[in-house]
């Protein structure tokens, strides 16, 4: 860094010699004329300080112009303006001492001084006053810590993109062990300010500032060598097409990205991954599968698969970099699906209203991604692609479609077909007598064996629902003389008329009617159930 990356042009290194000059004939008490001389090489540094502006300024331009083409110079270009706010605020910290000083020197108020030259300094041959505003005043100690906090600064902000740490700052070395004439030690401030004429200190400051400029000069370039300074040299350049889904399906689009990949042949990549993740630490490569390249610089992975819905996968590939080996991580999905095929009788297409109908939809896609549009009916996932599908009363008699769609990811949905079913309503239960007892002629024994009315599906009605009875009423009719009708809440027979069987004569008939049930395809009154006891 330093010189190297900024080397002195001819003319800085000339007005350096001539400070140098100026100071020592300084030392030897010359005349008034040299003291202007001293105006002369300030005046310079001044005008040497206003064109490296102007190249710094140029540079900005560039890399800003470099950022519009190459998107990856954004965090180097952030990191330069980050420094350049540093710079910005240490030179007008030191032109801010410049006027301060010149005040000092000549005793006037700032309003006098401004806009004035070294020249027109009263006081510029004054050996006191310096020594007393920098050194016991503490000036330099305050110029010692602004100096070492910029530089630090500036490191601090270019590391934070360049991890090599490389990068170092020279210049204003106010830590520098210094000797005097007799060979005895002395400071950074001692050096520079103790009995020294104003005119060459003020002319020191401009050189400090310059200083300053050139620091900030070394910094934005070395920021923009650094864009490039870690990209991976290839020699294999190939096209690859990178699908966005292997499955398509009829009336859809087959999508990939086609993009140029480079690889080198020339070292073996590693890659360290692991299935079921989304991520994969350094820490923990010694415990994860490892693939090697083949040649080409490609690593072909393969893995069984077994589950079926929605796999993943994710890891680290190791690349050998300019700067040593990089990790960088990978992961991606898939989904695994099984190979069946499904067989449906398009006209027996029909929901019951009111109750769970059982359905299965499979695709060609795992089933968690499936969605579904019920038309209308509310519907229950039972997991792997089964439902209990409910379909409401007044429905009933109508036609409901159902359509299946997949999520394809990225926001994109494919339609995967339209079902229509017919919605007819429950059909009828049977009422019976215990559990087959319907009509007829029945002896007393059997009737008071199964004491109870129920209802039943019929047994092609392949669904399960279960019907409970509410009430019920049962009239006992003896030589054609019709009793009153008892009333009965619930689906067993009462005492009484459990009773009125045991004591009822050979040819009684016995008629139960408006038996009402209940479940949750709704209530219904059955048909009337009429024995004849034996």
């Amino acid at each position: 860094m330093g010189s190297k990356n900024c080397p002195e042009t001819p003319r800085q290194k000339m007005i350096g010699m001539m400070y140098l000059v100026l100071t020592a004939m300084l030392a030897l008490n010359v005349s008034k004329d040299i003291l202007n001389a001293f105006a002369t090489v300030n005046g310079t540094l001044e005008e040497t300080n206003l064109n490296f502006t102007s190249k710094i300024d140029e540079t900005y331009a560039v890399f800003a112009k470099l950022l519009e083409n190459q998107p990856k110079a954004k965090p180097y270009y952030e990191k330069a303006m980050e420094a350049k706010k540093i710079f910005a605020e240490n030179v007008q910290y030191m032109e801010d001492l410049k006027l301060d000083f010149f005040c000092y020197i000549d005793g006037k108020k700032p309003e006098l001084i401004k806009g004035k030259t070294l020249a027109e300094m009263d006081a510029k041959d004054n050996f006191d006053k310096p020594t007393t505003y920098f050194i016991n005043n503490k000036k330099a100690d305050e110029m010692v810590a602004k100096f070492n906090k910029m530089k630090a600064d500036v490191e601090a902000v270019v590391a934070s993109v360049d991890t090599s740490g490389k990068f170092k700052l020279n210049g204003l070395n106010v830590d520098k062990k210094f000797e005097n004439a007799n060979k005895e030690p002395e400071t950074w401030a001692q050096h520079n300010f103790e009995h020294v004429v104003a005119a060459g200190v003020y002319t020191l400051l401009n050189n400090m500032i310059g200083e300053m400029k050139n620091m900030e000069y070394e910094t934005v370039k070395y920021l923009i060598d650094q864009i490039d300074a870690g990209t991976f040299k290839f020699d294999n350049v190939s096209a690859k097409v990178i699908p966005n889904s292997r499955i398509v399906f009829s009336g859809d689009a087959f999508e990939a990205d086609i993009i140029v990949a480079a690889s080198d042949s020339r070292q073996a990549l590693e890659v360290f991954w692991a299935g079921g993740r989304d991520k994969v630490s350094e820490d923990e490569l010694d415990k994860l599968k490892k693939e090697v390249s083949d040649s080409g610089g490609v690593v072909h992975l393969k893995i069984p698969t077994g589950g079926i819905g929605d796999q993943k996968f994710a890891g680290k590939i190791k690349v050998q970099g300019p700067e040593g080996d990089k990790y960088y991580d990978f992961s991606e999905a898939y989904t695994v699906t099984k190979p069946t095929a499904a067989v449906a009788a398009e006209k027996m297409n029909v929901f019951y209203a009111g109750i769970p109908n059982p359905v299965t939809i499979s695709a060609p896609v795992a089933a968690e991604k499936l969605r579904i549009n019920w038309g209308g009916c509310n519907a229950t996932s039972l997991g792997g692609g089964r439902y209990d599908v409910t379909v409401p009363q007044n429905l009933a008699g109508k036609t409901v479609n159902v359509t299946v769609s997949a999520d394809m990811g990225g926001g994109k949905a494919q339609n995967m077909g339209t079902t229509p079913f017919r919605v007819k309503p429950v059909p009828e239960p049977t009422a019976s007598i215990g559990s087959n007892i319907t009509s007829g002629r029945q002896p007393k024994d059997l009737l008071l064996a199964n004491p109870l009315i129920v209802a039943r599906m019929s047994p092609d009605f392949n669904y399960e629902l279960r019907w409970n009875v509410v009430s019920y009423k049962v009239t006992f009719v003896k030589n054609n003389v019709e009793e009153a009708p008892i009333t009965v809440s619930g689906g067993r027979f009462p005492d009484n008329v459990v009773s009125k069987i045991r004591s009822a004569s050979s040819g009684t008939q016995m008629e139960i009617s408006d038996i009402k049930v209940q479940s949750i395809a709704g209530a219904r009154t059955l048909k009337t159930i009429l024995v004849r006891i034996k």
